[in-house]
């Protein structure tokens, strides 16, 4: 183990993880760095023993690296998901805007060309269709539109600023629809897939160490629990006083 840590670097070592083996967090993350520090601490105290039984010093030693690294990778992703979300919320809302624009323009437009059959039939181009898609072509559509026949617009005082608007909508949605993709998207996203892949690679380190602490203090209950994760025996005991209340 030793020889390869050397010669690769641990993001290296994690990309080499295949993919059938790759989990992703079963525990918070937070908890699983805490956890493996919690461990480096224990095994460094029990390192005889577990030397005893075929642990290598470099391995417990390794604990803090790789969690490191986890925790690194964990902060970049909780960067761009957050990101992601804030794109979400003003995704939302521009959409609830474009929607009440499109509403008002369609009322605009219908009046002013109701007295042209030929450019009310062309106008129905726009007017028809339904969907997020249709509502940012339109939002593009109708200030197209209304360079093209404006004398209509004009005789009913229409306000150009709702032009002006629709415009700057139809960029903005472009632009938020792909960040909001990522949302959609997460488990595609390389972030998410480098994250899950630090955490496996941690995690495969301290499912080893625990079993061989456990096995190494098979007969002592005390020194065991050092070599299993809080968390779970917490979350554990909070579902048996559960079941027992239900019962």
């Amino acid at each position: 183990m030793t020889d390869v840590t050397a010669a690769k670097t641990i993001k290296e070592l994690v990309l080499e993880i295949p993919k059938n083996k790759i989990v992703s967090p079963t525990i918070p993350v937070d908890i699983t760095i805490g956890e493996a520090g919690v461990l480096h601490q224990n095994a460094m105290e029990d390192k005889k023993e577990l030397l005893a039984k075929g642990v290598s010093e470099d391995s417990i030693n390794e604990l803090t690296a790789r969690a490191a690294f986890l925790q690194e990778q964990q902060s970049i992703w909780t960067a761009v998901y957050q990101s992601a979300l804030t794109s979400t919320k003003e995704w939302e809302a521009k959409i609830t805007e474009a929607s009440q624009l499109q509403r008002e323009l369609k009322c605009d437009f219908k009046f002013a060309y109701r007295n042209n059959p030929d450019i009310l039939k062309k106008l129905q181009n726009i007017l028809k269709g339904s969907g997020h898609m249709n509502l940012i072509q339109d939002m593009s559509d109708y200030p197209a539109f209304a360079k093209q026949y404006p004398e209509p617009l004009a005789a009913i005082l229409f306000d150009t600023t709702k032009i002006d608007r629709s415009k700057q909508l139809s960029h903005e949605l472009h632009e938020l629809m792909n960040r909001v993709d990522g949302v959609k998207n997460s488990k595609n996203r390389p972030e998410k897939q480098l994250r899950d892949r630090a955490y496996t690679y941690l995690k495969q380190l301290v499912d080893e160490i625990r079993a061989y602490g456990k096995y190494a203090f098979w007969n002592n209950k005390e020194k065991q629990k050092r070599y299993s994760s809080e968390y779970i025996r917490n979350k554990n005991k909070k579902n048996s006083k559960l079941n027992e209340m239900k019962n």
